[in-house]
């Protein structure tokens, strides 16, 4: 449930109470400095005033009174002041602290509702790894092709071989303070596919941002045999967890990937009409 923040509504009476409050014990902060005295008439009755009486032979002073301090006094009034001053200070700092809070809790739900979502990883939910309940230790769960497999992908490689331009995003995922934002990054992309040999295909990319102004070479080599594919050649089981295999996509889980909730593990080669590089 989202929490909705309200503004605190002064309450005026006791506000306008306290500064009246304030005033009178300024007003009577001199009084409380001057003598007390007590004296009993010819009655018998018991007085206390704060100037001596006129005709009292038996008045005696009960509360003596204390010089005036000047440089003391001004010296309260700084000490009073800088305690105002530091407590305003630290109010503006909490409104201006939740003001940024709550810019933060927009864009954070802006992104959410808009965030792009690829065979259900996202930065908002857990990756592919997680959601097969393995740890951040856990390795990767090779697997052979299945029947079918092989053609599909020497079909797929086939597709992307030769020079051709397409797009590309890519997704960063970036913990603040335990707040997860998703950035996208859009590229255009001028690639070299090559098929050395039959199932030994490399793929060359290089990735022009736009935002930054910059470019950056990807090379993806994947070595495709009747039993396996891997990102190395030569190796006796495979580095990758395939998750889905077809003619015209391809999405695995490469060893040594990060294995972290909120962020994706996975990469997606996949042809469409453009011709789609992705990566997580």
């Amino acid at each position: 449930m989202d929490r909705i923040c309200r503004p605190q509504i002064v309450q005026w009476p006791i506000f306008i109470f306290s500064i009246i409050l304030a005033m009178m014990a300024l007003f009577c902060a001199e009084q409380l400095n001057a003598g007390i005295y007590q004296w009993v008439d010819e009655n018998g009755v018991k007085h206390f005033s704060n100037a001596p009486p006129a005709n009292a032979g038996n008045a005696k002073i009960v509360f003596d009174e204390h010089p005036y301090d000047k440089a003391a006094d001004e010296n309260r009034v700084k000490t009073d002041q800088k305690a105002i001053d530091a407590l305003i200070e630290e109010v503006e700092k909490k409104e201006q602290q939740a003001k940024a809070n709550l810019e933060k809790q927009k864009k954070f739900m802006n992104v959410k509702q808009n965030q792009q979502s690829l065979f259900g990883s996202t930065c908002f939910g857990p990756s592919y790894s997680i959601q097969k309940g393995r740890g951040v230790r856990h390795g990767i769960v090779p697997r052979y092709l299945m029947p079918g497999e092989f053609e599909e992908l020497l079909e797929l490689f086939e597709s992307l071989t030769g020079d051709w331009y397409g797009a590309a995003w890519e997704r960063t995922c970036k913990d603040v303070k335990g707040e997860v934002y998703q950035e996208i990054n859009n590229f255009t992309i001028k690639s070299e596919g090559r098929m050395h040999s039959r199932g030994q295909f490399i793929l060359k990319s290089n990735l022009y941002s736009r935002e930054s102004n910059s470019t950056r070479l990807e090379a993806l080599p994947l070595y495709l045999d009747p039993k396996k594919l891997t990102t190395q050649e030569g190796i006796s089981v495979s580095d990758l967890e395939l998750i889905s295999v077809s003619s015209d996509h391809l999405v695995y889980v490469q060893k040594g990937a990060p294995l972290l909730p909120g962020i994706g593990d996975q990469m997606t080669l996949r042809k469409d009409r453009e011709r789609e590089f992705v990566t997580f």
